[in-house]
């Protein structure tokens, strides 16, 4: 195209209408009818004018407008035909466009291989935890972010991401694992050290109660225990005193029996004595028999007695009871 530009040369357009003598007329029409109080007998008239400005109104309105489109005719007609060049530009800046995409693309795709390569050599051990595309950055793309730039980034990725691993691992805790798996998912090393934090706090509260629970069951055990061994040492008390009881209780028997066996062979001596006595005292019967006659003061008991014994021996006799002797 050369340098050539399109050039707009305008003359300013000219209308003309009778604004002031319009003006006045509506302005005295104005002055006439204000203040004015209309009444039955002149509804009629006051409607009539009323209709005649609304049709006064109503033509200018139309005049305005037909007189609007004739002057724009010209513009329409010229823009319709501008707008049609400026159109034209459009087919050699998209062949030129074209070019240039296909040069960003292909600059871009070398610039994606040159990270891809930077990132092998630099985060190769931390691929797991930092993916590309985790941590990657449409300004490395750009033309102006150089090599250098991109690597030190990584590098300083890679550094930090270590860093995190061994001071997760540092902690020795069993949720390790877990404080790992969050790291991997967000690379936020305060959530995976806020969430072995938050495992330890919990176990020692578990084994706190673990630990509570031990020692009331071993409190318990020992209660336990401790009644068992004073049932024990009750029942042993108890079978000891039953027991004792038992052997006075046989002692006593034994005492009793021997007591009476010994009352019993006392009495069988004092009967086998008694007998041998009374045996010695039963009379001979045989030769010549004489009467006697005695006199003996003896109690109701003793006098029974005493009969018993004369009949048990065979003597004959005669009882007679002495008053006043």
């Amino acid at each position: 195209m050369g340098g050539i530009q399109a050039v707009i040369r305008q003359q300013a357009g000219s209308i003309e209408c009778n604004f002031e003598q319009v003006e006045q007329a509506i302005q005295e029409r104005l002055n006439e009818y204000e203040g004015a109080i209309f009444s039955e007998e002149s509804k009629a008239v006051a409607k009539k004018e009323a209709a005649g400005l609304r049709a006064e109104q109503k033509n200018l309105k139309e005049n305005l407008r037909d007189a609007k489109r004739a002057y724009m005719a010209p513009w329409e007609a010229f823009e319709g035909r501008a707008k049609g060049l400026i159109s034209l530009y459009d087919r050699p800046i998209g062949l030129i466009d074209s070019q240039i995409k296909a040069f960003e693309e292909k600059r871009i795709a070398e610039k994606r291989q040159l990270i891809e390569r930077v990132y092998q050599e630099t985060v190769s051990d931390m691929q797991e935890y930092i993916p590309l595309e985790k941590i990657y950055n449409a300004r490395w793309e750009n033309a102006t972010t150089r090599e250098k730039t991109v690597r030190e980034e990584m590098e300083k990725i890679a550094a930090g991401t270590r860093q995190a691993l061994e001071t997760i691992r540092g902690m020795h805790s069993e949720a390790t694992e877990e404080a790992l798996r969050i790291y991997k998912k967000n690379l936020s090393l305060s959530d995976a050290v806020s969430y072995i934090n938050r495992y330890e706090i919990q176990k020692q509260e578990i084994l706190e109660r673990e630990r509570e629970r031990k020692r009331r069951e071993e409190e318990e055990r020992i209660r336990r225990e401790e009644r068992e061994r004073l049932a024990l040492e009750k029942r042993a008390q108890e079978e000891k005193e039953a027991a004792l009881r038992r052997a006075e209780e046989e002692k006593a028997e034994a005492l009793r029996l021997a007591e009476a066996e010994k009352t019993a062979e006392v009495a069988q001596a004092r009967e086998e004595a008694a007998q041998e006595v009374v045996d010695s005292l039963i009379p001979e019967f045989t030769g010549e028999t004489r009467m006697y006659e005695y006199r003996v003061t003896l109690t109701t008991d003793a006098k029974e007695k005493l009969e018993l014994y004369l009949d048990s021996v065979g003597i004959t006799y005669e009882a007679e009871e002495i008053t006043g002797w």
